[in-house]
């Protein structure tokens, strides 16, 4: 059991994961951090608010995971916890079904009822929302964010920082292009070029990088 592990994001998506965090049981004590720390705020959710980034060098070695989110600023966190030395975890909740052959990266979050299947690829500080499906063979890049419901069929390809909106649907072989945003109930049944916004059924682009 580790000793200690540090939330970094002290709002609803924060309780989310501190639920899973206590559901892995690897943890004898959980705090939070948050960029937004006002001196009168010392607790969140039961567990010690310790401040905000400036205590990451008081905690060398330790655990943590960031529950931002925003893709982007979920990317600002990760690494700047990495460069003042901390580790990051990986929370996987018990009702999940992770395939023996998926790969999942360091700092990513797998949510209630998740599935990912033979061959899957997640990468590192991602978050796999509650109830997503994750068919064989896909490849999820670093910092993504599929959100609740989301359902990719197999050998889909997601590239960093895009974010696949609530109960959307990519086809199989489909790839989501960089930082692109994938509006909720989408049907994605072609690629979706680099930093687009697509939306509807099928989806269509509305707006470019």
């Amino acid at each position: 059991m580790n000793n200690l592990l540090l939330i970094w994001g002290a709002g609803g998506h924060g309780r989310v994961v501190l639920d899973i965090a206590r559901d892995t049981k690897r943890f004898e004590r959980i705090a939070f951090l948050d960029d937004d720390c006002a001196e009168t705020r010392l607790t969140f959710s039961d567990c010690a608010l310790i401040g905000g980034p400036e205590q990451l060098q008081h905690f060398r070695e330790s655990s943590f995971i960031v529950a931002v989110g925003q893709n982007y600023n979920r990317a600002r966190c990760f690494n700047l916890a990495i460069e003042e030395g901390l580790a990051p975890e990986t929370l996987v909740h018990s009702t999940s079904v992770i395939a023996a052959s998926a790969k999942i990266g360091r700092g990513t979050v797998i949510m209630p009822g998740v599935i990912v299947n033979a061959g899957a690829t997640i990468g590192e500080n991602c978050i796999l929302n509650t109830g997503a499906i994750v068919e064989h063979d896909c490849r999820i890049a670093d910092h993504v964010h599929l959100s609740p419901r989301v359902v990719l069929g197999g050998a889909v390809t997601v590239m960093a920082f895009a974010h696949i909106g609530i109960g959307a649907a990519l086809l199989p072989g489909v790839k989501a292009g960089e930082g692109c945003m994938v509006g909720a109930g989408a049907v994605v049944v072609k690629d979706v070029p680099t930093g687009c916004t697509v939306a509807g059924v099928p989806a269509k682009i509305l707006s470019r990088a």
